[in-house]
């Protein structure tokens, strides 16, 4: 098993990927089917098949990472029991990237989707949504491979702003706390992302 940096390494295709799209697209399509009523497909979509589809987000092939962002986004938006699961499942695997691993393919994909997710959410926010973005959000930016995902942050992050201007100088402390010392490129993401909040 070689680990795989996204910065240095050619992204690794699946073999499998056309038996995989098969059944992705299959499944999006059960989903997005107004035949399916998400109080009785309880049983086959619960928590342990969105535990397995958030692994697909760590694949090295950009098209699996791809398909998995859509139907994550639309079983989000159809099985309303989930939601708060899938923000604390997406919340958790932010918190291990920021502070323990710092190894995940997804990170930009998850971040799409949480950018949608953010942007539904109603004002004034709620206690929760603020704690996430001062707990999970802002430590995303200290990981060396910020560059990777950071369009991604920053959206989400002028997204919070946006519903709620108090949380401005939250961001600004959040950004000087992570602030590269000896790191330019870096820097330079860091004053573009203060441009726009």
């Amino acid at each position: 098993y070689v680990e795989y940096d996204p910065e240095e390494d050619e992204p690794l295709l699946e073999l499998s990927w056309p038996h995989l799209q098969l059944v992705m697209e299959f499944f999006l399509r059960f989903i997005v089917s107004s035949d399916v009523d998400p109080k009785t497909s309880k049983k086959i979509i619960d928590q342990s098949f969105i535990t397995k589809l958030l692994t697909l987000f760590d694949s090295e092939d950009s098209r699996e990472r791809d398909s998995a962002k859509t139907l994550l986004h639309r079983l989000y938006g159809k099985f309303m029991q989930h939601r708060p699961f899938i923000r604390k499942a997406i919340n958790d695997l932010f918190y291990q990237f920021a502070f323990y691993s710092q190894r995940h393919n997804g990170i930009a994909e998850l971040l799409e989707i949480l950018g949608a997710i953010i942007n539904g959410f109603a004002i004034p926010l709620k206690e929760e949504h603020k704690v996430f973005l001062k707990k999970v959000l802002l430590p995303l930016h200290k990981p060396k491979q910020i560059a990777l995902y950071h369009s991604q942050l920053t959206y989400c992050v002028t997204q919070f702003c946006e519903k709620d201007s108090s949380l401005a100088p939250v961001v600004l402390l959040g950004l000087l706390r992570y602030w590269p010392q000896s790191n330019p490129p870096k820097a330079i993401l860091f004053l573009n992302e203060l441009e726009e909040v």
